[in-house]
């Protein structure tokens, strides 16, 4: 069952790229390294905007997103460079590639961990325990044995409803910088979110 903890946050892997440098001084962010010394992808909150909480607003977030967007956005740079049009677009894809990771409760909490040097990965099974592996193999056992909407619907909801008591306990976690706490959130966070992944499947699967 582990292996649903192990969803890998593609968005938020290293990048590297000739300019990548060039592009940090202007959008004035700062980039994390890899162990090797190399330059990796600039810091997701910084780069938005944002606070490095995993308290957000999606309200503005959004509105952070579509200013950058417009700002970077080619028509504005019809005239310059083609160095500089390129410049403006990996600045546009590290936009992108920031907000697809900070809006999401799960990828959020996920890059959260990866910041405070905690990630979660297959190695760490140890962190799930046997209450939570029974509640989940339960909760997936009802899912399985449902075949109408009706059944569906309710389930889909109680399941929507664990993952935002657990984004509630995870702010609480990541402010209070309970990392091993955070951790284990996370992993039920991912749980669930799983869960409702498989019965949305369902629900537009049924007739």
């Amino acid at each position: 069952m582990f292996r649903y903890i192990s969803k890998s946050i593609a968005a938020g892997g290293c990048l590297h790229r000739p300019d990548s440098q060039r592009c940090v001084r202007l959008l004035g962010v700062a980039a994390t390294a890899t162990p090797d010394g190399r330059e990796a992808t600039p810091n997701h909150f910084d780069v938005l905007g944002v606070d490095c909480t995993f308290t957000q607003s999606s309200n503005e977030l959004k509105s952070k997103y579509r200013r950058l967007m417009a700002e970077f956005h080619p028509d504005r740079h019809a005239s310059s460079s083609e160095e500089e049009k390129a410049l403006k677009a990996s600045m546009a894809t590290d936009v992108t590639r920031a907000y697809s990771v900070i809006e999401d409760d799960l990828s959020r909490a996920l890059y959260l961990l990866e910041l405070h040097g905690a990630p979660i990965g297959e190695s760490d099974s140890s962190i799930v325990d046997n209450s939570l592996l029974l509640e989940i193999m339960e909760a997936r056992e009802e899912v399985d044995d449902s075949s109408s909407d009706d059944e569906l619907r309710p389930l889909l909801k109680s399941c929507q409803e664990h993952q935002s008591e657990l984004c509630q306990e995870l702010a609480k976690a990541f402010r209070e910088e309970r990392i091993d706490d955070a951790k284990y959130l996370t992993a039920k966070l991912q749980y669930w979110n799983r869960i409702e992944e498989t019965i949305l499947d369902k629900i537009t699967s049924v007739a």
